[in-house]
């Protein structure tokens, strides 16, 4: 079976074969968004950010109606994982920003960490943006986050001041380029 060529072609329902699955986030996966984003953030952010400045984030960022205005605006994918699971674990926001595609967020459930779900999100955001470079912003010493992105082929960029529910914060922007070449460069050798 050929694989989506648009996010607009992925299936909506997950395989049975236990395998990643990714597809566009709709309004009814709000609450889930949510409540993958609030387990996230306070298992990634704790001792690198306060927490009241987690959950003035959370209260601002994630609300089900910010989400819901996220994917309005955004692009936002939901992925899960397991056989006939059809909950959300991940997600993931990725938006145009001219010269590249900024992923803005990308979130597993803590305890589904380590399945693939990130890499399905990132791999589906690079395959739906071919042409486009790829940027993430990561909080300095995020021993996650900065792993994860160097093993899918980011390179680590330069270094910025961000604010965090009022709390100043330095983060690395990840970049990884656009694949296009590698494409043409394959498709040329057939």
């Amino acid at each position: 079976m050929e694989p989506p060529r648009t996010l607009e072609d992925a299936p909506r329902t997950p395989p049975d074969d236990g395998s990643a699955w990714v597809r566009p986030a709709l309004a009814s996966d709000v609450p889930a968004i949510r409540e993958v984003a609030v387990a996230a953030w306070r298992a990634t952010y704790a001792g690198r950010v306060t927490p009241e400045a987690i959950e003035r984030f959370l209260a601002a960022a994630y609300s089900e109606e910010r989400i819901g205005v996220r994917i309005e605006r955004h692009e936002v994918l939901v992925a899960g994982n397991g056989a006939g699971a059809a909950y959300v674990q991940a997600f993931a926001e990725a938006a145009a920003h001219g010269d590249h595609v900024q992923l803005v967020a990308i979130y597993t459930l803590p305890g589904a960490r380590g399945r693939g779900l990130g890499t399905a999100l990132v791999e589906a955001v690079g395959d739906a943006h071919p042409d486009e470079d790829l940027a993430a912003d990561v909080l300095l010493d995020n021993d996650l986050a900065e792993p994860f992105y160097a093993a899918r082929g980011f390179v680590p960029g330069q270094e910025l001041t961000d604010e965090i529910a009022g709390e100043l914060v330095r983060e690395r922007r990840w970049w990884r380029r656009a694949r296009l070449e590698d494409r043409e460069t394959a498709a040329a050798g057939e």
